[in-house]
């Protein structure tokens, strides 16, 4: 390893996989679907990674999140969507990367990208079970260091059969990649905030309505606003509290994406900020 780019997560997970030289872990390596296929500098890589790349996927990875420049943290979600008819089991990753780095390696090679700078929350991931026609949601806490451009990160994630196939790869059913620069840069805390009881949405994640549940004198106006993740307003409801525990349902428009929306709820005197995930 280079020891500028050094992690011990990054190695951890080279070494989850087969050797591939005779017993010892080597590189430059050819390797997809977690299977050496090929050796140094091999020149059918282009080939067996085009080949592979035409294979239809039966998953489909959606990927949002936020992302607070301030102080460097964020959080990125994804989305796993089993197209097939069968459940699929697989084990799920997340790793923050870096491109564009410039180091004058021992190989000859000066200029690195995807390099791995932290597994989320460590190399071994979580397994999971899509039922058929099915879909699960996970989210990861990131922090990215003040030594990595955010300009220059991305997060990747990626959903991996742990079962050895008769050609000893471990296929992988579909990956993603989300630049941290394109996240939400909204910081929903900067905002004062009154007590959560005196607004509640739920579900959350939501699937087909999202009901605010409010919790105000009668009397007391109200408006709420609702705002996609690039901030743009896109619903709003506003009235007068009639009763103890007055509801107001947002019936979620179909062509509505996946992600992470926010809503501001104000009433005669205060204002609530929050986040609502959307999944269909």
């Amino acid at each position: 390893m280079f020891s500028p780019m050094y992690i011990q997560e990054a190695v951890d997970r080279w070494h989850y996989y087969p050797p591939p030289d005779n017993g010892s872990y080597s590189y430059p390596w050819l390797w997809y679907d977690g299977n050496p296929h090929g050796g140094w500098i091999d020149s059918t890589w282009r080939v067996k990674i085009e080949n592979r790349l035409s294979v239809p996927a039966s998953v489909t990875i959606t990927m949002w999140g936020t992302y607070n420049a301030g102080n460097g943290s964020g959080i990125i979600y994804a989305r796993f969507r089993n197209d097939s008819t069968a459940a699929i089991t697989g084990r799920a990753l997340f790793v923050v990367t870096e491109d564009s780095i410039y180091y004058a390696g021992t190989n000859g090679d000066n200029w690195h990208n995807h390099v791995a700078r932290d597994y989320l929350p460590d190399q071994n991931g979580q397994t999971i079970t899509i039922p058929p026609a099915d879909s699960i949601t996970l989210n990861r806490n990131f922090t990215i260091q003040s030594a990595w451009p955010s300009n220059r990160c991305q997060i990747l994630t990626w959903l991996q059969n742990d079962n050895l196939t008769p050609d000893s790869t471990k296929p992988m059913y579909q990956g993603a990649i989300k630049k941290v620069a394109e996240l939400v840069a909204i910081d929903e805390f900067s905002i004062f905030r009154i007590p959560a009881p005196a607004i509640r949405a739920h579900p959350n994640p939501a699937h087909r309505v999202v009901q605010f549940d409010l919790d105000q004198p009668p009397g007391s106006e109200y408006s709420i606003q609702i705002f996609d993740p690039t901030g743009r307003q896109i619903k709003s409801f506003t009235g007068t509290i009639i009763s103890i525990n007055q509801t107001v349902v947002w019936n979620l428009n179909k062509k509505l994406s996946d992600g992470v929306y926010f809503f501001k709820f104000q009433n005669n005197n205060d204002i609530y900020w929050s986040k609502i995930i959307i999944a269909k």
